[in-house]
């Protein structure tokens, strides 16, 4: 879904009582939350373009930074920052890019993608639709997840 494809279910999912987030609809299956904080969850799932893929999801509702208040805002970029940090540790990616679009779910997230000097995009923007082929062997996302929990619980 895209507010592109369906303005009128974007608009229903952009305000609280109509949000997928806020009403607690059941993630996929594959999701994993690693960790919660006071204003976000860190949350990861095995089918991504680049390993070591996550996504920071705010609590509160908001559809747009500008939405939070400074409490909120700031603590959203702190707990960014922490992530990011343990992020790149764990899979000793040289960057890691930053997106926030909100297209399809008007929940304001971050996606948090570790960028390698032979990841499949060089030079390019990530292109998060292509999943194929997987890009973790067996067991490698279940180590993955141990991996930036334990980085994060010494954070």
């Amino acid at each position: 879904m895209s507010f592109h494809r369906d303005f009128e279910e974007w608009e229903r999912f952009a305000r609280p009582e109509g949000c997928p987030v806020c009403q607690n609809w059941p993630e996929p299956e594959d999701h994993v939350t690693i960790r919660e904080y006071p204003t976000s969850w860190l949350i990861a799932h095995p089918r991504v373009c680049l390993r070591g893929t996550c996504c920071l999801l705010l609590k509160p509702h908001a559809v747009e930074l500008y939405d939070l208040d400074e409490a909120d805002l700031l603590a959203f970029m702190k707990e960014a920052q922490i992530c990011v940090r343990a992020l790149k540790a764990v899979t000793g990616a040289v960057k890691i890019n930053y997106e926030i679009h909100g297209n399809t779910i008007p929940h304001l997230h971050m996606h948090l993608f570790p960028r390698h000097r032979d990841d499949p995009f060089p030079g390019a923007p990530i292109d998060f639709r292509r999943v194929a082929p997987l890009v973790y062997g067996e067991d490698e996302f279940a180590a993955f997840v141990m991996a930036m929990r334990a980085a994060l619980s010494s954070a």
